[in-house]
């Protein structure tokens, strides 16, 4: 399923400065030759004399901020994307693009130099009011803490419908305690606070939340997400986001989202147990053709086969079972494959009944079950 990304530039007045002195790495970070085109060499290019994560990334940052112009044609439209590789390409060939053009793309240049960092998803608060379209932003883990990055609102500012590209240097390596004012990512782990603020506060402006104690094990729950499937990640996503509380369209969207995605994960691990459970079907037919290779294939081996054809469908059974799509389409789709799986059962029930017969039959006289009509 292809992913549909909100982009939206907006104004921040508050500012927030990182206290070192980056001028010597960004005067070099301004531009690359012309033959410099990749996201990796344009990274390694801007970070080829620094050493530490702090500088790469700012190195990074400076060159991202310079260079790519935000698309106001494309401020309140959606695109879809099948991979970030998409984004990646159609920014750096047009230099031009939307929040998350500009997110992908840091990601990309950070994990070619060995910065770690992460694309957020979320919304934004200006002026004490919600926006209620979707931004996307970045963060890097810079020995053992964790600063958030806006490339694409350093990059230049909206006045009423006219943009200016005017790099700010406002949007770099910012603490969550104070990120969190105006970014709320929809997933409460990517808020870095041992004491979330929940989207209904945010909403409202109330950041009371920042003050009390609290122990969320955010970084535990990162690490987690690290290791963890694709369907895995947008499960424990979902009962994060509707812990912190679906107050607004925005939030109840992403949750729709990833329920859609849920699905098309569930659908897709099925498909690939049925295919496989397929494959090793053919496998016991070949077997069968033969003869079992002429009456000297091992028993347990036979059996083997039957019993991980059957493992595989039912495993696609069970995944399919768990799909919940309202989509129509999607859902004929569901039935269409829950027919196939249930044909090839029944085929297996009729497999199973002949290698059962042939086991139980002496081997001398094994050879004519494969030429009685009905087994």
């Amino acid at each position: 399923m292809k992913r549909t990304f909100l982009s939206l530039l907006l104004i921040l007045n508050t500012c927030f400065l990182f206290s070192t002195d980056y001028s010597r790495i960004d005067k070099q970070a301004e531009s690359v030759p012309s033959n410099v085109k990749t996201a990796g060499d344009i990274a390694r290019y801007v970070t080829r004399h620094l050493t530490s994560p702090a500088d790469k990334a700012r190195a990074i940052y400076i060159w991202i901020g310079h260079n790519i112009t935000y698309d106001v044609s494309r401020m309140y439209t959606t695109e879809s994307y099948t991979n970030a590789q998409e984004l990646i390409d159609k920014v750096l060939k047009t230099r031009r693009g939307v929040c998350s053009h500009y997110a992908a793309l840091f990601q990309a240049c950070c994990q070619s130099v060995g910065v770690q960092s992460y694309i957020i998803e979320g919304y934004t608060r200006q002026n004490d009011k919600t926006i209620p379209i979707g931004h996307a932003w970045n963060a890097v883990k810079i020995d053992g803490h964790f600063y958030n990055i806006d490339a694409t609102w350093a990059a230049g500012y909206m006045k009423g419908n006219k943009y200016t590209r005017q790099f700010r240097d406002n949007y770099f390596l910012i603490p969550p305690v104070e990120f969190i004012k105006t970014h709320m990512p929809f997933d409460p782990i990517w808020q870095f606070l041992t004491n979330p603020v929940t989207h209904k506060a945010f909403d409202t402006g109330d950041f009371t939340a920042l003050k009390k104690e609290s122990d969320y094990k955010y970084d535990d729950l990162i690490t987690e997400q690290s290791t963890s499937t694709t369907l895995d990640k947008l499960i424990g996503e979902n009962i994060r986001i509707i812990q912190s509380g679906l107050t607004n369209q925005l939030t109840r969207d992403h949750v729709l989202h990833n329920r859609q995605s849920i699905d098309t994960e569930k659908y897709n691990k099925a498909a690939d147990q049925f295919n496989k459970g397929v494959e090793k079907y053919n496998e016991y037919v070949q077997y069968k053709n033969t003869q079992f290779q002429k009456l000297s294939m091992p028993e347990e081996q036979i059996l083997e086969v039957l019993s991980s054809t059957r493992q595989l469908l039912e495993s696609a059974g069970h995944a399919l079972s768990t799909v919940s799509s309202d989509n129509y389409r999607f859902k004929q789709m569901v039935v269409s494959m829950e027919r196939s799986i249930n044909g090839m059962l029944k085929s297996l029930d009729s497999e199973d009944k002949f290698v059962s017969k042939y086991i139980k039959t002496n081997k001398a006289q094994r050879m004519q079950l494969f030429y009685r009509r009905n087994g």
